[in-house]
C-alpha cells in the first residue's frame, strides 16, 4: 500500500513537471492569415533605444563643440552652438531685425558654462519635449531672432541637412567615383558621427580578406584607407603623431592655403602606390614604379 502511494506521488510530480516544460501553444491566427504572414514584434523598448541614441550622441563631436577663437568665437557659434549664436554683423541678422538699419558691435564671446552643443532639436523637430524621427534643420537666425516664424526648414536628404553647417569651405567633396551617390549617413552614424570603412556593411573584410589584397597587410596597418584610395590627388604623409598616414587637404577649414591632415571623401577603387613609394621619398620607403 505504501509503495503504491509512493508511485502515485511520483506520477503526479512527473505529470506537473512535464506540463511545466511543455511550451505554451501559439495564439490563434487572425481569420484568413497563415503562420507565414505573422511577423514577431521586436523586443527592444523605446526607452532602451532612446538611451542608446543619447549615449551615441554624448560620445560624438556634436556633444563637445565649444570653440575658443577670440574674434571668430560668435561667428563659429552659428554652427557650433546655434542656440547661443549672436550675429556679428547686420548681414547675419534676419530681415525683421535688419529693417531698423542699425549697426551692432561684436558681442562678447559665449561663456563656456552657457555654451550649448548641437542637440537633438537642431536636426529634429522637438514637439512638447518629444523628439520626432523626421529630420529638419533649425535655422538659428529664425529661432533666435524671429519667434513668429517656424524656425525649421525642410530638407530632402540627410546630406542636405549636414551641409547646412558643413558648407562652403567646410563642404565635403564626394567626387564622381566610388562614393558619388552616397549620403553622409550611409557611412557616418547620425548620432555618434563616427565612420569606418571596415565596420560598415560595404567593406566588412578589407582588413582580413579571404583572398589576399595588395596593400591590405600588416605593413600598411597605420595607413588610412583614404591615403591609398583618394581620387582628388591630395598629398599623403604621416600625421603629426606619425602614427597614421592620411591625406592632406590643400586648404584649411577657413579656405586659407594651409595643408592640413583631413580625411578625403573623394575615393576610388584603384590605387597608385607611387604616391608614397616614389624615388627619393622622405620616408625611405621602397620605390615602386607605376
Amino acid at each position: 500500500m505504501r509503495s503504491s502511494m509512493i508511485w502515485i506521488g511520483l506520477g503526479i510530480i512527473l505529470f506537473f513537471t512535464l506540463c511545466a516544460c511543455e511550451p505554451l501553444p501559439p495564439p490563434p491566427l487572425p481569420p484568413g492569415a497563415s503562420s507565414a504572414t505573422i511577423t514577431p514584434k521586436p523586443t527592444v523598448t523605446l526607452v532602451a533605444t532612446q538611451l542608446s541614441l543619447k549615449e551615441l550622441w554624448e560620445e560624438s563631436k556634436h556633444a563637445n563643440t565649444y570653440v575658443i577663437e577670440n574674434g571668430a568665437h560668435n561667428e563659429c557659434a552659428r554652427c557650433h552652438s546655434p542656440a547661443n549664436w549672436i550675429p556679428t554683423s547686420p548681414e547675419d541678422m534676419p530681415a525683421t531685425c535688419a529693417t531698423c538699419k542699425f549697426t551692432i558691435k561684436t558681442p562678447k564671446p559665449v561663456e563656456k558654462a552657457d555654451w550649448k552643443n548641437i542637440g537633438c532639436e537642431q536636426c529634429h523637430r522637438v514637439e512638447k519635449e518629444t523628439v520626432t524621427q523626421a529630420v529638419a534643420w533649425r535655422n538659428p537666425a529664425l529661432a533666435n531672432f524671429d519667434p513668429s516664424s517656424d524656425p525649421y526648414e525642410t530638407v530632402k536628404t540627410n546630406t542636405e541637412l549636414c551641409e547646412k553647417c558643413h558648407r562652403d569651405t567646410y563642404k565635403i567633396e564626394m567626387g564622381k567615383s566610388a562614393h558619388a551617390n552616397k549620403t553622409c549617413t550611409d557611412c557616418h552614424d547620425p548620432h555618434s558621427t563616427r565612420a569606418s570603412c571596415t565596420t560598415a556593411q560595404c567593406h566588412p573584410n578589407v582588413l582580413k580578406p579571404t583572398q589576399p589584397i595588395v596593400g591590405h597587410d600588416t605593413a600598411h596597418a597605420n595607413v588610412h584607407c583614404v591615403a591609398c584610395h583618394d581620387a582628388g590627388g591630395w598629398k599623403v604623409q604621416p600625421t603629426g603623431d606619425k602614427k597614421t598616414w592620411l591625406t592632406l587637404r590643400p586648404t584649411d577649414l577657413k579656405g586659407n592655403p594651409n595643408p592640413i591632415p583631413y580625411t578625403s571623401h573623394n575615393l576610388q577603387k584603384t590605387v597608385d602606390c607611387a604616391r608614397c613609394h616614389f624615388a627619393g621619398n622622405p620616408w625611405n620607403l621602397k620605390t615602386i614604379t607605376p
